[in-house]
C-alpha cells in the first residue's frame, strides 16, 4: 500500500497539480480543467508519459465522466443523489465507491478487495487528500476518481466554512467523523 497526497486541483492557479508520496517526492502531474462539456483532466508520470484521463461527458445535476487508461476507455462514473452517504458504481471497472461527500471520506472496492481509500488531511495549514492505494497499478485511476469525488463535493460550495446546519442534531449525526460548525454566522443570528 502506498500513500499519495493530492492538493485541491481547483485552487491551483497554474492548472497543474503535483501528486506526491508520503516522503514528499513528486510522483504524478495532474493537468486540465473542469466545468465544460468534454473538459479533460490528464494524469502524467513525472517523466511526461500520459497515463490516464477523465473526460466530462455530460453536465447538469448528475454529470458523467469517462475514465481512460493508456488511451483506452475503461469505465464510466456518474454522480448519485446521495447527500449524507453515497454509493457510486463505476461501470467497466466494477468499482463501488462508498463514503460521505460532506466529510470527504471514501472507500473504493472491487468485490471484497479495497482498491483505495480517500480522506482529507492537513499539512502546514493546507488541506490535501490522502489516498491509500493498495496496488500501484490502480494509482492512476484512483487519482482521477479522487479528483472527480473532490469536484462533486466542492461544486457550488467554494468555501466550506460557510456551510451551516439549522438543526444541531443533524450536524452531529453525519457519521464518519464529520461535524460542521460556523461560529461567526451563529453569533450574527
Amino acid at each position: 500500500m502506498r500513500q499519495l497526497y493530492l492538493r485541491d486541483h481547483a485552487t491551483d492557479l497554474h492548472g497543474t497539480t503535483i501528486i506526491r508520496d508520503h516522503q514528499g517526492r513528486s510522483c504524478y502531474l495532474l493537468v486540465g480543467k473542469w466545468g465544460m462539456h468534454y473538459d479533460v483532466l490528464s494524469l502524467y508520470a513525472i517523466n511526461g508519459a500520459l497515463l490516464a484521463e477523465v473526460k466530462q461527458q455530460s453536465l447538469g445535476m448528475l454529470p458523467k465522466f469517462s475514465l481512460y487508461l493508456n488511451r483506452q476507455r475503461v469505465g464510466t462514473v456518474g454522480k448519485s443523489l446521495g447527500f449524507v452517504r453515497q454509493v457510486i458504481y463505476i461501470r467497466g471497472l466494477n468499482w463501488f465507491i462508498v463514503g460521505s461527500p460532506l466529510a470527504g471520506r471514501y472507500r473504493v472496492f472491487q468485490g471484497s478487495r479495497q482498491v483505495f481509500s480517500l480522506q482529507p488531511v492537513e499539512f502546514t495549514g493546507s488541506y490535501y487528500h490522502e489516498l491509500k492505494v493498495e496496488q500501484k497499478a490502480d494509482e492512476p485511476l484512483a487519482i482521477l476518481v479522487a479528483s472527480v469525488l473532490d469536484h462533486w463535493a466542492r461544486h457550488g460550495q467554494r468555501d466550506p466554512k460557510h456551510l451551516r446546519f439549522r438543526r444541531a442534531r443533524l450536524a452531529d449525526n453525519f457519521g464518519m467523523g464529520f461535524k460542521c460548525h460556523n461560529i461567526k454566522n451563529a453569533q450574527q443570528r
